[in-house]
């Protein structure tokens, strides 16, 4: 998400305040199947920022602050809270993935140094793992993740086939160009190896090696990866803070828009005028394939990531993978799968306005390269972040004013 002037608080950091100038679409018709709506007032939880579903069945929720929670619900009852991991332990989380490891959950997530925390250090966040007996097994699997002066971190995780891990990593300039030096938000940094971009990780391989280096730590358009397993799956993406993996074997996203009054990278070499504040898109995530967001330092190799494109480009023909504009800040996203509603909704995606507090649903073309249609399923949510969806089709919701919602289908 991405941050402009007009925060609640320092944070907002991964996520970002809103240009409602941007284009939204006209407004959306409200869904006519219904749900009952509510909260897990049992649970307290101060700014969660991630959730996920776990084999156990749980519900975990992770906090800007770095607690870990995992709950036992019956249905939408909280009964029993388990403490994975305290604030004391960790970071800023921002993602979390939670998968089967021998006989019991391991929980993955990305921590992050943010909002000055790095002290000037780029390359500060990691992957931490932690599993065993009362959560006691802890180690970073991957370190040297980049994060920039701005608010952008290592965001949304999520587990593809093979044991491949697939990271939302947020880029460290607005647009592509580094601001001056002096500039307290972005510090004058430039992108480096890894930011910007969805990155893969074969975390199970043989031999994997998760320390990130780099021959100089500093964020240059110079700097280069000399270590580490960790790679761009896809590029030009200026902060995912949430992606999906879904059923049909696509992978989708949701980027942030610039909203900075700086210039952006026209080619390697100049710049053009800072662009407008854009909205948000949905991207048909394709490995290899650059969505937009410049990266100077990729650049070298492939010019074409050095150059600027604006979600709101006319000729759509030119980007068939940026599939729709949605508004900003727009950051959760899942599949909906469930055979309530007569199975009509199995298979769409549903995402979350962070800014405007909607949850929304988008229908998928059959070929899911399209998006066919478009509806408002709820509204006047305290800014939702993240989204985990239950076997019962009920899709819980972390509210990042301070609580975990609900919304359970009738159909």
């Amino acid at each position: 998400m991405n941050v402009s002037g007009r925060f609640l608080f320092g944070l907002m950091i991964a996520l970002g305040a809103f240009a409602l100038a941007a284009c939204d679409p006209a407004p959306l018709p409200i869904t006519e199947q219904e749900f009952e709506r509510g909260t897990l007032d049992s649970y307290v939880v101060a700014q969660p920022t991630a959730l996920a579903f776990g084999p156990d069945g749980r519900l975990y929720v992770a906090s800007l602050d770095g607690a870990i929670d995992a709950l036992t619900l019956n249905g939408t009852e909280v009964s029993d809270v388990e403490v994975v991991s305290t604030a004391d332990e960790n970071e800023q989380i921002l993602g979390l993935a939670v998968r089967m490891e021998g006989a019991g959950p391991a929980v993955y997530f990305s921590e992050n140094l943010i909002l000055g925390g790095s002290n000037g250090d780029p390359f500060p966040n990691r992957i931490v793992r932690v599993a065993g007996e009362r959560w006691g097994e802890r180690e970073v699997v991957i370190s040297g993740l980049p994060v920039s002066g701005h608010n952008h971190g290592t965001n949304a995780l999520a587990f593809g086939g093979n044991g491949r891990l697939f990271i939302a990593q947020g880029g460290t300039t607005s647009s592509g160009a580094p601001s001056e030096p002096d500039d307290a938000r972005w510090l004058g940094w430039d992108e480096t190896p890894l930011s910007g971009a969805i990155l893969v990780a074969d975390i199970d391989g043989d031999g994997f090696d998760g320390a990130v280096t780099y021959d100089r730590q500093e964020a240059s358009a110079d700097t280069n990866q000399i270590g580490g397993d960790v790679r761009p799956w896809s590029t030009g993406h200026r902060n995912t803070f949430g992606f999906v993996i879904h059923s049909n074997g696509h992978m989708y996203s949701l980027d942030n828009g610039s909203s900075e009054p700086l210039p952006a990278s026209r080619d390697c070499d100049t710049l053009e005028a800072p662009p407008d504040n854009d909205p948000d898109q949905l991207n048909l995530v394709v490995e290899g394939e650059y969505f937009g967001h410049p990266n100077r330092n990729r650049g070298r190799e492939n010019p074409e990531e050095c150059v600027f494109v604006s979600p709101e480009m006319e000729d759509r023909d030119e980007a068939p993978n940026m599939l729709t504009l949605v508004p900003p800040s727009s950051n959760s996203i899942i599949e909906f799968r469930s055979e309530v509603f007569d199975g009509e909704w199995d298979g769409d995606l549903i995402f979350a306005w962070w800014t405007g507090g909607e949850i929304r649903r988008l229908t998928l073309s059959p070929d899911g390269k399209s998006i066919e249609d478009r509806e408002l399923v709820a509204a006047d949510l305290g800014l939702p972040i993240a989204m985990a969806q239950a076997a019962d089709g009920t899709i819980f919701i972390a509210e990042f004013s301070g609580k975990i919602s609900y919304l359970k289908p009738l159909g």
